[in-house]
């Protein structure tokens, strides 16, 4: 009869294994630091659709950012969405890198921040940018634009609350 015998690690490759564990939760953010910094250097280098892949890549993980880096996320992801003549998007994402940076424009260039500012001016309904845009709605209740940007009124009926849409009577 042969005896089985079984190894039981030693106290070198129980610690090893400890560390690895201990160690994993810090290679996501690594990752996250380093996608982020690909896109960044995109949008530093005008390459509008590469930085917008990297981008949407790193969208569903924003919530796991810290607050800077959040609020450099939305300010690439609106300028971005800006360049590429996305208005809409723009000011959605522009609208959110001033909520999340807050008054003292925490993780934004200076650079940034008076683009940022300027831009959204430019977006707001009525060049606004004030606390309408701050919310992020693009036109108060019922509103709707047309194709060339004028308001008008959700309802289509030509009551004179908006500019008047072409509609038969």
């Amino acid at each position: 009869m042969t005896r089985v015998t079984t190894r039981r690690p030693s106290g070198f490759a129980c610690i090893f294994a400890l560390l690895l564990l201990a160690l994993l939760p810090f290679t996501g953010c690594a990752a996250l630091k380093e996608d982020m910094l690909h896109a960044e250097s995109s949008f530093d280098a005008a390459q509008y659709d590469e930085s917008l892949v990297w981008l949407e890549d790193l969208e569903p993980k924003a919530s796991d950012m810290d607050v800077e880096m959040r609020a450099r996320f939305y300010y690439m992801r609106g300028m971005t969405a800006y360049r590429l003549g996305k208005r809409a998007d723009a000011l959605h994402y522009l609208a959110l890198a001033r909520e999340v940076a807050g008054p003292q424009n925490d993780g934004l260039r200076p650079e940034w921040a008076t683009a940022m500012t300027r831009t959204i001016t430019e977006l707001a309904p009525d060049g606004a940018g004030g606390e309408e845009s701050r919310i992020g709605s693009a036109t108060s209740g019922g509103e709707q634009r047309n194709g060339s940007g004028e308001r008008r009124s959700g309802s289509g009926n030509g009551d004179g609350d908006g500019d008047r849409a072409a509609s038969p009577r």
